[in-house]
């Protein structure tokens, strides 16, 4: 063989190579059009999977995968009957009645940080999931069943500089029969997908409380105060507690949402009664990546406010609550804390224990203090087969019910209609009270300060006593 032939061969198998990489690349990429539908179920697909192998679970699944529905609705009903507190499998055989029906039916989805954060994830599907059976088969007339699409939207994690949440948020708006999203979890992740459904004239009803969405996009609405009524709440109770405040502030730079708590709650006492307030080691974000350094930077930091801190405020994301119970174990209770909704955790009651107690956090909902004259506490336990419904599961049945009034209002439903009926003096009954709207999307209710107290041998929030 000459030497160009030689050559050009050479050319040739680099370029096949250079070829095959490319395509591999592609294929293998976890973002793509097929990889991003499969963070989206009907039924077919478990997004949640237990940490327990459940058989008859997965046979339910793989019935409904494989169009086997009548197996799938009688397999999924006697799993339930067994375990009931699974509330992707609830949805999976919420659908499956809606289609064995065959009555009229519309489409919402929830996106939720299943991957990443699965407990939070389960209690918002628990709301989903009790609000879409009582709208399918517990009111008395009206038209149109819900059904529900679950996506897994990985809250903050990147692909080649693109969020996940937008690529699934693109995927649920170019799917004309979805009407609305009941989501995002965080402020990051709904600040990330306003403007996107913004452009599809979608309607999200979000769980996230970060003062930037207000009056951000005429389709954003949500179920929960925002930040600034918290650290309101927050404020009032340290004024009213202390003769003058003095407060060292515990954020995460990274979170939009954990900035704007606590700096809304600084605005609320004043920036002169703020301690450390540029001190690095406030914000967790800049903490060593080694949890054994944790209790170490938390010691040095309280050793420097002691002399003239008299509260201390976490306003942590939730990848950050393991430093915050880092400081609880380090103050033992010498200061009083207080503490955003993340912070409204099983994780603090169970690792803070009694370096907890006494802590004031502020929620949205204690079903304790609101369920008098409401039936859902007791729906609720019954279904679920538990008394462990927070102010999450709570917000997420109000805005299924938000989004399923919504669409019943409408002759023939429309996505622009949703927004028009949600932004028109709406009003829908909620889990324990009427669901209602401020002009800037806001939910129009108050925040609920609770308290950790211990109950025998262990530990529970409890509604605060005033």
């Amino acid at each position: 063989m000459n030497s160009i032939l030689r050559v050009k061969l050479l050319k040739l198998i680099f370029l096949s190579f250079i070829v095959f990489i490319v395509i591999s690349c592609a294929e293998n990429s976890p973002i793509n059009g097929d990889a991003i539908s499969e963070r989206i179920t009907f039924g077919e697909k478990s997004l949640a999977n237990p940490e327990e192998v459940r058989p008859e679970r997965e046979r339910g699944i793989n019935s409904i995968a494989n169009k086997n529905y009548d197996r799938a609705f009688r397999t999924l009903t006697n799993y339930l009957e067994s375990t009931p507190n699974d509330p992707e499998a609830r949805i999976f055989l919420n659908n499956l009645e809606v289609e064995k029906s065959k009555k009229p039916y519309h489409v919402i989805a929830v996106s939720m940080p299943i991957s990443s954060n699965l407990n939070a994830s389960l209690e918002v599907l628990r709301g989903v999931a009790h609000a879409q059976y009582d709208w399918n088969f517990s009111r008395s007339g009206g038209e149109g069943m819900l059904k529900i699409a679950i996506a897994d939207d990985d809250d903050n994690d990147f692909n080649n500089g693109t969020k996940i949440v937008e690529e699934v948020a693109t995927e649920l708006s170019k799917r004309q029969e979805i009407l609305g999203v009941v989501g995002h979890y965080s402020s990051d992740t709904s600040l990330a997908t306003a403007n996107i459904y913004k452009d599809y004239q979608l309607v999200s009803i979000s769980l996230s409380t970060s003062v930037e969405l207000t009056n951000y996009s005429p389709y954003f609405f949500r179920t929960v105060p925002n930040d600034q009524a918290a650290a309101k709440a927050l404020a009032k109770y340290a004024q009213t507690e202390l003769n003058s405040v003095k407060a060292v502030v515990f954020y995460n730079s990274d979170s939009k949402y954990s900035k704007s708590l606590s700096q809304e709650f600084i605005s609320e006492i004043g920036r002169r009664n703020i301690i450390l307030r540029e001190h690095p080691d406030c914000d967790l974000s800049t903490w060593s990546k080694n949890p054994e350094d944790w209790r170490e930077t938390a010691t040095q930091v309280l050793n420097r406010a002691k002399d003239s801190a008299n509260v201390l405020m976490l306003a942590p994301t939730t990848g950050y609550l393991d430093r915050d119970l880092e400081i609880l174990h380090v103050n033992q209770g010498n200061l009083p804390v207080l503490g955003g909704d993340e912070v409204y955790s099983a994780k603090t009651l169970e690792k803070g224990r009694d370096s907890a107690v006494k802590m004031i956090v502020a929620i949205a909902w204690d079903i304790e203090v609101n369920e008098a004259g409401s039936d859902f506490p007791e729906r609720s336990r019954k279904l679920w087969g538990t008394s462990s419904v927070n102010w999450r599961t709570i917000t997420a049945y109000d805005a299924v019910q938000a989004l399923g009034k919504a669409i019943e209002k409408q002759t023939q439903p429309t996505r622009e209609g949703v927004r028009e009926e949600l932004s028109s003096n709406f009003s829908t009954p909620g889990a324990l009270r009427a669901v209602k709207f401020l002009d800037s999307g806001d939910y129009d209710g108050d925040i609920q300060l609770v308290e950790v107290v211990k109950i025998g041998d262990g530990y529970d929030f409890v509604p605060l006593k005033r």
